[in-house]
């Protein structure tokens, strides 16, 4: 296991967990929150590299690897899996991650997520004592 993989997913996981719980306070005392659709931005982003480091933290092969790679190998790793919740909660967090960090157009499926609901699934797994496949 690495230490700190595990602790970077805690924190990112923290991070966005308190930001939905928190969400009435954090846009009104952060301006450039009140848009939603940069909150959501943010948020989909954290928990993906929450979730991300997570799974890096349970393998050494795919850890020590470099570039953007590293992504498809641990989405094509978690597809074969057989833990249905985890390969869920991922898929959707690697596609809502790539729409917050690249696309520039508003997408409806993004903007109608739950958060709650979100912040409890992924919250669930990251929690896990380890998601290695």
């Amino acid at each position: 296991m690495n230490q700190k993989h595990l602790d970077l997913a805690n924190n990112f996981n923290s991070f966005a967990y308190e930001l939905v719980s928190k969400e009435t306070i954090a846009k009104t005392n952060l301006q450039s929150l009140e848009n939603d659709v940069l909150y959501r931005r943010i948020i989909f982003n954290k928990y993906y590299y929450a979730l991300y480091h997570k799974y890096l933290a349970y393998d050494n092969d795919l850890s020590s690897k470099t570039g953007s790679s590293k992504h498809d190998a641990i989405k094509r790793k978690i597809e074969s899996c057989r833990d249905i919740k985890l390969s869920q909660v991922f898929i959707k967090l690697l596609n809502l991650r790539v729409w917050a960090d690249y696309h520039i157009d508003e997408d409806p499926m993004a903007l109608s997520i739950g958060l709650q609901e979100l912040n409890t699934d992924v919250w669930n797994v990251i929690k896990r004592s380890n998601i290695r496949c």
